[in-house]
């Protein structure tokens, strides 16, 4: 058994490690492409009409992905607490100070991405990618055909962060259990999921669709290799890794374990389904470096919303509970 807190520090080094190291690796290949090591001006998204800046800066998706993103936070924040249910130790005035700087963060992301959706197509435009018409430039709106397009690669997130938690507790001693706020908030933003999912009429697309198992095959790799581990560190900052739990967990890790297995069913079906399908065949460009790497910069502001929520309700639960 690995003691606790050295675990966390070293998820915490290995979390913003993996992400900020694929993110540099995404703008190297971008500036080998784009033969320009400041390719900020240059087009790079796969649609052949948003340069990088613009591409970080695209307002709009964001705004149809700030659903999705917020759902994800609060199952993040969940799974950490599940696998991490220490109580703070800091003075009261210190935890309610960092539950404002968070809450003042997300508000402020939030703002920015309405007021910048707001600028650039109006309401219009706002309320149509917020109520999910969107998939990609060009294609005809469609009552919740963006929560389609990433209907099954968000569900194999929810359950990934969960199972990673169940993982954890693993590692650490399985005796010891999770924290069953964690598993709570979890379940929470797993039945909203379900519950939006049919708002948004399922269909058989995110299942035989290439379009849309090639985008989220894609969208499997962006998060799980930048935005979950950012998440995962932002609430680890807060846990701390120097002090030990005042408490153990009180929550068997079989449903964790069950999430994690879970994911790992729908990861392969999406790999398995998107290779037979060609599915990157069917994508808006047929520049590998252009269709991957841009990917990770378009979702620029979920690196952004996801940890301030999942810190949010991390820092929130931890102080109900202390």
């Amino acid at each position: 058994m690995l003691r606790e807190s050295r675990l966390r520090s070293m998820l915490l080094m290995a979390t913003w490690a993996i992400a900020c190291t694929v993110l540099v690796v995404a703008y190297v290949a971008i500036a080998v492409h784009t033969n320009n090591p400041w390719p900020w001006h240059e087009i790079v998204h796969e649609s052949g009409d948003r340069t990088l800046t613009g591409t970080i800066l695209y307002f709009e998706h964001a705004a149809r992905e700030l659903p999705l993103d917020v759902l994800l936070g609060i199952a993040c924040g969940g799974s950490v607490l599940f696998a991490f249910p220490a109580r703070r130790s800091s003075p009261a005035v210190s935890r309610r100070l960092r539950l404002g700087i968070l809450a003042a963060g997300t508000l402020v992301a939030i703002g920015l991405i309405i007021a910048g959706t707001l600028n650039v197509g109006g309401v219009q435009a706002l309320s149509d990618n917020l109520l999910q018409l969107h998939t990609r430039p060009g294609a005809p709106l469609d009552w919740g055909a963006h929560w389609r397009y990433h209907l099954l690669s968000r569900a194999f997130l929810l359950l990934f962060t969960l199972g990673l938690a169940g993982m954890v507790v693993l590692i650490i001693d399985k005796a010891r259990g999770g924290g069953r706020t964690g598993l709570l908030i979890f379940a929470t933003a797993l039945g909203l999921y379900v519950l939006l999912t049919l708002v948004f009429t399922p269909n058989r697309d995110p299942f035989v669709n290439p379009v849309y198992l090639g985008h989220q095959v894609r969208e499997v790799l962006t998060h799980v290799l930048v935005t979950i581990p950012l998440a995962w560190g932002a609430c680890l900052i807060l846990a701390g890794v120097r002090s030990e739990p005042s408490y153990h967990g009180n929550a068997a890790v079989r449903w964790p374990v069950v999430a994690g297995f879970g994911s790992l069913v729908l990861g392969t079906f999406l790999l398995v389904a998107g290779l037979m399908s060609s599915a990157a065949s069917h994508g808006q460009t047929q520049s590998v470096i252009l269709l991957v790497f841009p990917h990770f910069f378009e979702h620029s502001f979920t690196y952004v919303v996801v940890p301030l929520i999942a810190g949010l309700v991390y820092e929130s639960a931890v102080i109900v509970e202390g």
